[in-house]
């Protein structure tokens, strides 16, 4: 079967980082690169952390790295909007994520080109067979897409792991990837792109436990090791910032919508639906509006929204690719 072209953009904290390797390792994907992203930390963290995933895997001569927007769009723009990022919650966790990953310093570097001109310029090359999967805010897809509207028609699919209709974890409205650029994520939605989004729904249901990473971790190979360190890493946060059903498991978002591309029956409850996001700037500022039971009767579906997952199925493919 013929591999499927992924790039990725990430803003690589710990969960990004699992997603890196699952991608670059998966039989069934090439990753054609990697665009880092302001968000979990900023810029210079995010690519920095980026580029030691890969230079982990001892890929850099077959994945690039390319270094992106350092600011949402206009989200940090407006006086009392956001109050400077970090600023609460996940972002501002070292439980979580902390600044780097637990991984040796990089010694190689991003490619000299920007982010969204490399987006741009790959995209008008192609044959429209390449899936976007943006695991952070969407700044650098929305600036792409603004410069150049016509990627639109070159875009596969575009596999968003953001947004939440009953989960969330930023702010009580909203998720934290769409909360740091909600401009971004709408314009993203608006695009006529194939959009599947992951949202803190489906990637709550399919957690992984200390015994996948126990798992993990016997199997020997660099990606299984570090991912079990990141599991535990995880776990231990989210035991006090965000306690999971099961103690004893953990969320790994980004994760969850590289599995979705490579097998998407790992997704439950998938609906057709309208999505919009909330930029204007009160209290519901970056919530991603999921019209499940169709209130919006003149607005058309614009995104498939998973609403649950296989976590066997996901447990499994983790262990399959890294180990």
């Amino acid at each position: 079967m013929e591999k499927q072209k992924v790039i990725l953009d990430v803003d690589t904290g710990t969960d990004d980082a699992v997603a890196i390797m699952l991608a670059a390792l998966s039989p069934d994907v090439e990753l054609l690169g990697v665009c880092s992203v302001n968000g979990n930390r900023g810029i210079d963290f995010t690519t920095e952390n980026t580029l030691r995933v890969v230079e982990y895997l001892g890929l850099q001569d077959r994945i690039p790295v390319y270094r992106g927007c350092s600011l949402p769009m206009v989200s940090t723009l407006t006086p009392g909007r956001r109050d400077g990022i970090p600023a609460t919650g996940e972002m501002d966790s070292n439980n979580i994520h902390g600044d780097y990953v637990e991984l040796p310093p990089s010694t190689i570097h991003t490619q000299p080109e920007h982010a969204v001109f490399w987006l741009i310029d790959t995209l008008m090359k192609s044959d429209g067979d390449i899936t976007l999967i943006p695991v952070g805010p969407l700044t650098n897809i929305a600036m792409a897409l603004r410069i150049e509207p016509r990627i639109a028609q070159k875009i596969k699919q575009i596999v968003i792991m953001g947004g939440g209709y009953k989960e969330v974890n930023i702010t009580p409205s909203a998720e934290f990837n769409f909360w740091v650029d909600p401009e971004a994520a709408k314009i993203v939605m608006d695009s006529g792109c194939d959009i599947t989004v992951v949202p803190l729904d489906a990637t709550h249901k399919a957690v992984l436990s200390l015994a996948d990473a126990d798992a993990l971790e016997s199997s020997g190979t660099p990606a299984g090791k570090a991912t079990a360190r990141f599991i535990r890493h995880r776990q231990a946060g989210y035991k006090v910032w965000q306690p999971m059903a099961d103690i004893d498991t953990v969320p790994i978002h980004d994760a969850l919508a590289v599995c979705a591309v490579i097998d998407p029956d790992v997704l439950q409850n998938v609906v057709h639906t309208y999505v919009d996001i909330d930029i204007a700037g009160g209290a519901a500022d970056g919530m991603s509006i999921c019209d499940v039971d169709k209130r919006y009767k003149d607005k058309q579906p614009n995104a498939c929204v998973a609403l649950s997952a296989d976590k066997d199925r996901f447990s499994r493919m983790v262990k399959e690719i890294l180990c």
